[in-house]
């Protein structure tokens, strides 16, 4: 589905609109909450922590976590938000003005008389402390512009002037900008870059036989050329799968760094180099072979801490002139390269031990999941009629994708109505909430990303420990799974409804709170009574009063450090301490528990039950594929294996008694899985009928 400039305004703001009614928010909130979660999938940030502030000269609106976790950037986001329903211009002098007032943020930081003028425990003050820390160790200011207006000009970034001696750079996401990234159907946004703008082409040796799915070349990258394209663009050339493996690791390798500075002649025989993709080339045949002048869609998928630490070396003043970095391009056309792309980044990382939940967009869980979001039906809310589904979104647009397949104004509404947005789950969501609910706030308050890096090591384990039943992620796991989104949601507007919330570290106090009472049931032997939830599809009223309550506990930990701890809140919340000393407050399950709480032994029974129903099932789904393919088609596999040597007396006897489908049907429940299993064993072998 291609949107254009105004259903692109009018899906944003349904959206926006949407998650402010859901959480009780400020729609200016709201706002900045739904536009940076794209640039956060799109790869332009990590992370988004919301600090509004705005006083004579200065505004910000948040900022991309800490600078020592994105290359020592100091990120700084501004918004724009128009309540208009129009598409509305933003100006040239508008973004000077916006752009100045920001720098002079970071500038008054750096006066201690500044901060004794902010309360000591809001959000900014927390900023303003991190500046001041980290000052000497920032290389460079981002000041990001979002806004649902439209750029009136082509050219969409600015150069600021440098904040106290520090380079600064300016980006802008208008609307313009969001509708081609939406458009796109990317997980990321496409950076193409010219080289001559960096130095110059780069030679490359052809290295692809004529029948390949997809172009290689053997490439000498110019280590100056590496560093001044990292230094514009930053861990958005890392492929966002291995992105936080490699920020785990540390950015700057000692080895890699003493070859630059002592044996720069030789770091293109002692470095084992980098592999990138494109999706297209430029190139000119010259007579020394090949010259690359443009890459397209441009993408490190092994190598960034070679990328990170040649760009440190120039940063620091270390002269490139003699290295030279040897890459691997393989051009992959954006058809196939869903398919090809993850499999050379893991491969190409599998000698670093990347783990293979760090691939987790593409696992079969998302489709299970999404498989029983579109099948099971939640009952009417208390005084309604109408039963509604959980849309589980497991690539972006899905849900937009799915409303647009509805005509008529009566078929939308029908659509809004069985699918409400409040309803809506994405992957990320789903993750944030089930890390939640197993232990992790501190990992939660990371941010999106490496909340679901988390998530899937924990699915990877799962789903490798299931993969013989296939019995544990079934629909009692997505109805709970839900709840507990419904749970994490139902606190997040119930937050934002009392006295003592000031604004800022929702997220942050929804996490702890619900984290700490699952840590209290856990030692108690209960666990939340997530059927009646989900019949009810609302949270009892003893159950609300009891997490306001320990919200309110949560509240006051949170923004109150002890000693040795950041003064920043929310980098305090990132801290594995944090929710350390939460854990040992001490909290008693009030009275009236029963009516949101069952035992252990309970849920046991409750998920035994699931397991055994899935098991059942997936007994079912065997049968009626087998019966599907029909004889004929049995045939053609006892065929192909007898030709390939691929079968027992007893494989040969199974496949030939299935011949007679459906006349003649397998005896035993057995003998349907091991004819899938006979089908697979054929297909790696080639049959392909």
């Amino acid at each position: 589905m291609s949107l254009n400039l105004k259903e692109c305004l009018d899906n944003l703001a349904l959206e926006v609109n949407s998650n402010a009614d859901n959480t009780g928010s400020l729609r200016e909130d709201s706002f900045f909450e739904c536009f940076t979660n794209y640039l956060i999938e799109s790869g332009e940030l990590d992370t988004a922590d919301r600090c509004y502030f705005v006083k004579k000269g200065m505004k910000i609106d948040g900022y991309g976590g800490d600078p020592i976790d994105s290359d020592n950037v100091l990120n700084i986001i501004v918004c724009d938000f128009s309540t208009s329903g129009e598409i509305e211009n933003v100006y040239k002098g508008d973004i000077e003005t916006v752009c100045k007032r920001a720098t002079n943020f970071i500038s008054k930081c750096l006066s201690s008389s500044f901060l004794r003028e902010l309360d000591n425990s809001s959000p900014e003050y927390g900023f303003a402390d991190m500046i001041r820390i980290r000052w000497d160790l920032i290389a460079k200011v981002r000041v990001i512009f979002i806004t649902n207006k439209s750029l009136s000009i082509r050219k969409a970034e600015f150069e600021p002037i440098p904040v106290n001696g520090i380079k600064a750079e300016f980006v802008c996401w208008d609307l313009n900008r969001l509708q081609q990234y939406l458009n796109s159907g990317k997980e990321r946004e496409e950076i193409s870059i010219e080289l001559p703008e960096y130095g110059g082409s780069i030679s490359a040796l052809q290295a692809f036989a004529s029948d390949s799915p997809f172009k290689s070349y053997l490439c000498i990258m110019p280590g100056k050329t590496l560093a001044e394209i990292y230094e514009k663009w930053g861990n958005r050339l890392l492929e966002k799968n291995v992105r936080v493996f490699l920020q785990a690791k540390g950015k700057v390798n000692k080895g890699i760094r003493e070859t630059i500075e002592k044996e720069p002649n030789m770091f293109f025989g002692y470095n084992n180099g980098i592999t990138a993709t494109a999706s297209d080339i430029e190139y000119s045949i010259t007579k020394h072979g090949v010259a690359i002048s443009k890459l397209i869609d441009f993408q490190i998928v092994n190598g960034g801490q070679t990328t990170a630490s040649i760009y440190d070396a120039k940063r620091r003043g270390t002269n490139l002139d003699s290295v030279n970095v040897q890459m691997k391009l393989s051009v992959v056309e954006e058809e196939i390269s869903k398919e090809i792309v993850p499999n050379i980044s893991q491969f190409a990382n599998s000698q670093n031990k990347v783990s293979a939940a760090d691939f987790f967009s593409n696992h079969p869980f998302h489709v299970v999941v999404e498989d029983f979001s579109r099948r099971i039906i939640a009952p009417p809310k208390k005084g309604t009629t109408q039963q509604t589904r959980w849309f589980y979104e497991r690539a972006r647009g899905q849900y937009a994708e799915a409303k647009s397949q509805s005509t008529s104004n009566s078929e939308k509404k029908k659509f809004d109505a069985i699918h409400p947005r409040s309803q809506l789950v994405t992957k990320t969501d789903l993750a944030l909430v089930m890390n939640t609910f197993r232990g992790f706030p501190h990992i939660v308050s990371k941010g999106a990303q490496k909340s679901f890096t988390n998530f899937s090591s924990e699915v990877q384990k799962t789903w490798k420990e299931d993969e013989e039943k296939h019995v544990k992620f079934n629909e009692q796991f997505f109805v709970s799974s839900m709840c507990k989104v419904l749970i994490f949601r139902s606190l997040e507007k119930l937050i934002s409804q009392q006295e003592w919330y000031q604004g800022g570290y929702r997220r942050n106090i929804v996490t702890y709170g619900l984290s700490k009472l699952m840590q209290v049931l856990t030692a108690k032997s209960k666990r939340i009574n997530y059927p009646k939830i989900w019949t009810q599809q609302y949270l009892p009223e003893e159950m609300n009063e009891f997490l306001i309550d320990l919200s309110f506990k949560a509240y006051e930990h949170l923004i109150n450090p002890p000693s040795g701890m950041p003064l920043n809140i929310t980098e305090y919340a990132k801290r594995e301490e944090c929710w350390e000393l939460f854990k040992k407050i001490e909290l008693v399950l009030p009275t009236g528990s029963s009516t949101f709480l069952i035992s252990k032994s309970k849920e046991k029974e409750i998920i035994k039950d699931g397991e055994k129903k899935q098991k059942f099932l997936n007994e079912v789904d065997l049968q009626k594929q087998v019966i599907e393919y029909g004889g004929p088609f049995w045939a053609k596999v006892l065929e192909f294996s007898s030709q390939n040597n691929l079968l027992t007396q007893r494989d040969w006897s199974l496949l030939n008694s299935a011949t007679a489908i459906p006349s003649k049907l397998p005896s035993f429940d057995r003998d349907y899985k091991m004819l899938i299993n006979l089908l697979e064993r054929a297909r790696k072998k080639g049959f392909n009928k």
